[in-house]
């Protein structure tokens, strides 16, 4: 059979021998189009099956390798509760293999047949035994070396995948160079095609730690590829938005910020002064405000928001303020509103639920210029809804939204080119070390609130054993009998389980052990009505208790909730029990944060615990979890800007990425051919993750 011909990376990943119409399918859905798409899925970790054992050494419960003779192999059973048992030898003895449910394997082998064979060592009945080891004529490719594992792809097992990302990278052959030399010189880069070969085929001598951790030169070239691609986008964004100077210039005098200021009920914080007066600044300019404002769980960037989008009025635009939940979205315009009313500024919610009739008003005095501040969810992106003219664009929650999302925002004031585009100010209540803040958010200007309001007490942090379950409720009842209320939070327990599930029963358990608390349910399930329906119950004081997802986490606001209880608290990452434990302690009264721990706990979900107990202070949990990560756990910021990576991860790699900024920003204002060229491509690929990023 003729060898296929050598492939291009930006072909179909079709032309793959083994990938038909099915399978391509599966692929596509995991974003695998192209044969490049399919080299760049990386194995999430590697397993060293290169060692060969003889049988004679073997001991019950170890991994191993052996090079095989079959002696005697026979398929018994029928359908699907068919096994395969074998016999296979080699100089030292004889053992016992048995394959259940993989009856094709009877034909695959045959006495005599040279096999290998990797799995666990067991036990049947005295003698040694493997269960379902991985089968392989031959080796080299699934057993007999530093074998990299894949995570599964809906029904494309780790082992399909390996033997179709092995076939190629055969086809393709060749790969071009995607990297200016220079730049490659002066990362210590090596060549793309050893990177893409190496990393899916370690060789003989490999070092599985380091492959595991991911340290290799195949993987730093790649990872930093990525990432250097990434902050050249983010570099030409700001660039291009820089060069146009096309902002719309606000003047804000002495007079002007103390008039916004009078229309809180309070004193804003030295921490909140300073970030507001650094915002009007950019707003007072000529080119677009593009600015990140973040701070710890608490600290009043509402109120700071709440003084910009007043400003913009009174400097004749209109303003806009987009929450990921209508929860958030209600309680900001519950917030504002009397602030925007002392001030004579129109304002208006807008979410999916909003009414046919009230949507109808709302978006007709939108585009009539009538409506001076619109607060809502994505609702806000869709195509019907149209500003008069947008002078500035606040995105609250910044992690829950991607990099096209604020760009869709802000081009809502985009209609008028003569008028400049609107600014820009998106917040956060995730902290982030200062490393990632110039590189994940590297196309904003960061500013942060390093104070928090007077009057507020620090949250008490407790771990609890789960097993003291009898103590948490005691509080519970405690907490009910001062006139303070308390949430309780259920994440998924079980694989297949879902929160809902948990939280349902989470609320009858409470009903039943808290005779006489007022108990409510929150969960994302529920339909509208439902969920406004408990949040203003809990909100007026009407319920005690609430039983709730994580729909709690982001920005709920209740003065009078002075207990917070985290069930399963391992579960989560630093970050989100940061945020959990910032839903309480937001009025004058002591508040309480219980953790409740189920054994056994792994290391890691020790150390976070220890740290939750140990800081309340989240830009220092934020380090902490950059050290602590786990594999897959992210601070919850992957959407912040992030949304596209497919091989770098900006905790594991940070110092990869903070290595790769100051070359784009080199590459971004070269003018050589190389950076030319890779600008170009770059513009090519991440303009259709950027809304902002201009092809051409």
């Amino acid at each position: 059979m003729p060898r296929p011909a050598v492939a291009e990376l930006r072909d179909p990943v079709s032309r793959v021998p083994g990938v038909g119409p099915v399978r391509a399918a599966s692929l596509a859905d995991a974003g695998i189009e192209t044969l490049e798409d399919l080299l760049l899925y990386l194995p999430f970790r590697y397993e060293d099956r290169s060692s060969v054992r003889p049988i004679a050494g073997l001991e019950v419960g170890e991994r191993c390798a052996l090079e095989v003779k079959v002696e005697r192999v026979q398929r018994v059973g029928r359908g699907r509760r068919a096994r395969v048992e074998a016999t296979v030898s080699d100089d030292g003895g004889a053992l016992q293999v048995v394959w259940f449910r993989q009856p094709y394997i009877a034909d695959s082998i045959a006495k005599g047949d040279i096999v290998w064979l990797f799995g666990k060592v067991g036990e049947h009945e005295g003698d040694l035994q493997l269960v379902n080891p991985v089968l392989e004529k031959g080796g080299g490719l699934h057993v007999g070396r530093l074998v990299p594992i894949y995570r599964r792809i809906g029904k494309l097992t780790p082992g399909v995948l390996r033997r179709l990302i092995d076939a190629c990278i055969d086809l393709v052959g060749e790969v071009p160079e995607s990297l200016p030399a220079a730049t490659r010189r002066r990362l210590g880069l090596i060549e793309r095609q050893a990177a893409l070969g190496g990393v899916h085929r370690p060789p003989d001598d490999a070092d599985p730690r380091v492959w595991n951790a991911a340290r290799t030169a195949a993987h730093r070239r790649l990872v930093c590829e990525e990432f250097l691609a990434f902050q050249t986008a983010l570099q030409l964004q700001r660039s291009r938005a820089t060069s146009e100077a096309a902002g719309r210039p606000m003047a804000f005098d002495e007079a002007r910020i103390s008039a916004i200021r009078e229309a809180l009920p309070f004193e804003l914080t030295s921490g909140q002064d300073a970030a507001l007066r650094t915002i009007l600044a950019d707003m007072g300019g000529r080119i677009p405000m593009h600015r990140l404002l973040q701070g710890d769980v608490g600290c009043g960037k509402t109120a700071v928001a709440g003084c910009a989008l007043l400003a913009a009025v009174t400097g004749g635009y209109q303003a806009a303020i987009m929450a990921p939940t209508e929860i958030l979205a209600r309680q900001h315009a519950r917030t504002l509103g009397p602030w925007a009313a002392s001030r004579d500024v129109t304002l208006e919610c807008l979410t999916g639920n909003t009414g046919a009739a009230s949507r109808r008003r709302i978006l007709g005095a939108l585009a009539a210029g009538e409506l001076d501040v619109l607060v809502g969810t994505h609702a806000i992106l869709e195509p019907e809804v149209s500003f008069s003219n947008l002078g500035l664009a606040v995105i609250d929650e910044q992690h829950r939204f991607g990099v096209r999302q604020r760009a869709a925002l802000r081009a809502k004031g985009g209609a008028n080119q003569q008028q400049g585009w609107p600014h820009l100010l998106v917040m956060t209540a995730t902290p982030i070390p200062r490393t990632l803040a110039l590189t994940v958010y590297g196309d904003l200007d960061v500013c942060t609130i390093d104070d928090m309001p007077p009057g507020r007490q620090p949250v008490v942090s407790r771990v609890v054993p789960a097993a003291d379950w009898q103590r948490v409720i005691e509080m519970l009842k405690a907490t009910a009998q001062r006139g303070e209320q308390a949430y309780v939070v259920a994440p998924r327990i079980e694989e297949g389980d879902d929160e809902l599930a948990a939280a349902v029963r989470l609320e009858a358990d409470l009903q039943r052990q808290l005779p006489g608390v007022r108990i409510g349910l929150l969960h994302g399930a529920q339909s509208h009505d439902e969920k406004l329906a408990a949040m203003e119950g809990f909100r007026a004081g009407e319920i005690d208790v609430l039983a709730a997802t994580t729909v709690v986490e982001v920005g709920v606001d209740v003065a009078n909730a002075t207990l917070m209880v985290v069930g399963h608290a391992e579960r989560f990452g630093l970050a989100q029990l940061h945020q959990l434990r910032g839903r309480v302690g937001r009025g004058s009264a002591p508040s309480t944060c219980v953790f409740l721990a189920h054994e056994p706990l792994s290391a890691m979900a020790r150390a976070r615990l220890d740290a939750i107990r140990s800081s309340d202070d989240g830009f220092v949990l934020a380090e902490k979890d950059l050290m602590l990560r786990g594999p897959g756990e992210v601070l919850g910021i992957r959407q912040a800007g992030v949304a596209g990576l497919r091989v770098g991860d900006p905790f594991r790699d940070h110092e990869w990425l903070e290595a790769t900024r100051e070359e784009a920003e080199r590459l971004a204002a070269a003018e050589d051919d190389e950076s030319i060229d890779y600008r170009r491509r770059v513009r090519r690929y991440w303009g259709r993750r950027f809304a902002t990023v201009q092809a051409g």
